[in-house]
């Protein structure tokens, strides 16, 4: 048995899409799979591939009365994965996990926050069969929206207000898309941490939501390059203040002047979008930054 999931890309109202706000999420081409075998033993045999086909995760897991249980050192991975499998015997007999080999499989680096969790999320779900949402929330904090984008090969608006969860195709797919570009940041942000941090902050989250909905709005439908580097000037302004975070054009690459720059999902690491012409990177590689997409080759537009 072989299930696969796509990445992710959140493209606008980080952070305020945990408190409802709808954002524009692109689903990547690049993608997790989960290959399920059965074999002649009595425990949960799991291996992890790296997508440089080195196992970089093995475990074993053994029944202990009605939960499941690890011998070998303790470590937050293992953990994880009881957790998961926890939820998922809520739903389905714990025997049908045992005598199996699951296999994961990347074939994008994982370090990426491309989401290495949410697709391995969805791809046990589809297992299980059973709600990959449930799944997701049973172990780590999060609006869902890397969940929607996981069997999607178009943009979605997507949104999780008051529990409820609207996810709808999009047309993003501007005219200006040769001038787009994600770069990467050489380190991953801890997703869980920055949820924490942002869930104690106080501000005025209505009026915060509806200004960041009719922002996403306008960005979706823009077909003019400066116009739409202006609307991501506002989104980074007004993220800014929330988080009380320099956007990471002035605190990072503040001598870019060839188009704009824009975090993306937690500030602080993984990819930015980038602006600007092709020769315009070489800013980026002389920095040391060597892993550069054109969007459109990374993510599903349309």
């Amino acid at each position: 048995m072989i299930f696969e999931s796509n990445g992710k890309i959140l493209l606008t109202s980080e952070y305020l899409v945990l408190d409802g706000a709808i954002s524009l999420a692109l689903p990547s081409k690049l993608t997790q799979k989960l290959f399920v075998e059965k074999i002649d033993a009595d425990y949960l045999h799991w291996i992890s591939y790296d997508n440089n086909k080195s196992i970089w995760y093995e475990e074993r897991f053994f029944k202990n009365g009605k939960s499941i249980i690890y011998k070998g050192e303790k470590n937050n991975i293992s953990d994880r994965i009881i957790s998961l499998f926890n939820h998922i015997h809520l739903y389905t007999d714990i025997e049908k996990s045992f005598g199996k080999k699951f296999i994961s499989k990347i074939n994008f680096n994982r370090y990426w926050g491309l989401g290495s969790s949410s697709t391995l999320v969805n791809n046990l779900a589809k297992w299980a069969n059973i709600n990959a949402y449930d799944l997701l929330f049973s172990s780590f904090e999060g609006s869902g929206y890397d969940i929607a984008c996981c069997d999607k090969s178009s943009p979605i608006i997507y949104s999780n207000k008051n529990n409820t969860i609207n996810i709808s195709e999009t047309k993003f797919n501007p005219h200006f898309k040769k001038n787009l570009f994600l770069v990467y940041l050489g380190k991953k942000q801890n997703t869980q941490e920055s949820i924490f941090s942002y869930d104690k902050m106080q501000f005025d989250k209505v009026s915060a939501v509806k200004k960041i909905n009719k922002l996403t709005k306008e960005i979706i439908k823009c077909n003019d390059l400066p116009e739409f580097e202006k609307l991501i000037e506002r989104h980074e302004n007004m993220i800014s203040k929330i988080i009380n975070i320099d956007p990471i054009q002035k605190s990072t690459f503040s001598d870019y002047n060839k188009g704009i720059i824009k975090s993306l999902g937690s500030w602080g690491g993984d990819f930015i979008l980038v602006s600007g012409e092709k020769e315009d990177l070489n800013y980026f590689r002389d920095k040391g930054y060597n892993t550069i997409y054109d969007l459109e080759d990374l993510v599903y537009l349309n």
